[in-house]
């Protein structure tokens, strides 16, 4: 664990800042090349990323402290409990910067599933860096583990000295994998939403899963997660769009224009 990469007196760099900065980075670097190669608005979408990076991470911090911590010492701590360490869940974020997604685009007149398709591949890009994070400060660990690469988080958030399933490391590797397909289809001539909705389908399934491995805020669902309950609503999302699209026939594959044949016409 490092959960600290920098600490001259008072003044610290964590190791999750720095992840999340790069999120940011990554993020920016890959929508800035597809809105290049799109040839959509760059200062309205530039305009946009920065403000869903404050949106992001306000309903990342806020997701969490509603999950984690009682309303009544919220109300007594608000600071404390706003600044502390980590403490950022992956959905408040999203919805978050959703939110101030749909805000923008509407007033631009622009499609928010082609928002979302310029925004997929980073999306998975931004999330497998960010649990590089979590896994340096020992946060969204795992339940319990005998495993031989089980590992202990003794200065976790919280702390644990038994070994547990390092779930960090297993959703890196997942959304990289997924990032690296998203990236790869991205070029494919698809209606707005394809992408988006294939992204939705692959998250949702990747956190689902996931969370049968950790121990988080329960739902009002038997045997559910909230997480797992919000990860169904994004496959519901994604699935539901797909289908339109198909029964639209947009998915079909557009046609091969003929080729033209090197002889020239007499005249």
């Amino acid at each position: 664990m490092y959960p600290d990469l920098i600490k001259i007196g008072d003044f610290t760099i964590s190791s999750f800042g720095v992840m999340i900065a790069l999120c940011f980075l990554a993020g920016y670097w890959l929508i800035s090349l597809e809105t290049t190669r799109k040839k959509l608005n760059e200062k309205v979408i530039s305009n946009m990323f920065l403000a869903t990076m404050i949106g992001g991470i306000v309903g990342a911090k806020l997701l969490y402290l509603f999950e984690n911590v009682p309303l009544g010492d919220l109300i007594r701590h608000p600071l404390t409990h706003l600044l502390s360490r980590g403490g950022l869940t992956f959905y408040g974020g999203f919805l978050g910067a959703l939110i101030i997604v749909w805000i923008i685009a509407h007033r631009n007149r622009i499609s928010m599933w082609t928002i979302g398709d310029l925004a997929a591949p980073a999306a998975a890009l931004a999330y497998s860096i960010g649990r590089i994070g979590c896994l340096l400060v020992g946060d969204d660990y795992g339940v319990p583990s005998n495993l031989p690469w089980a590992i202990a988080f003794p200065k976790g958030l919280p702390p644990t000295t038994e070994a547990v399933h390092p779930t960090q490391i297993y959703e890196i590797v997942i959304m990289f994998i997924a990032f690296l397909y998203i990236w790869k289809i991205r070029t494919k001539l698809r209606p707005a939403g394809w992408l988006f909705s294939i992204y939705l389908i692959i998250a949702g399934f990747e956190r689902f899963f996931i969370e049968f491995f950790r121990n988080t805020t329960p739902s009002p669902i038997p045997n559910l997660s909230v997480a797992q309950v919000m990860a169904l609503g994004l496959i519901v999302v994604g699935a539901v769009k797909l289908y339109t699209l198909s029964n639209s026939g947009e998915l079909a594959e557009p046609p091969v224009p003929p080729k033209r044949s090197g002889k020239k016409r007499k005249a």
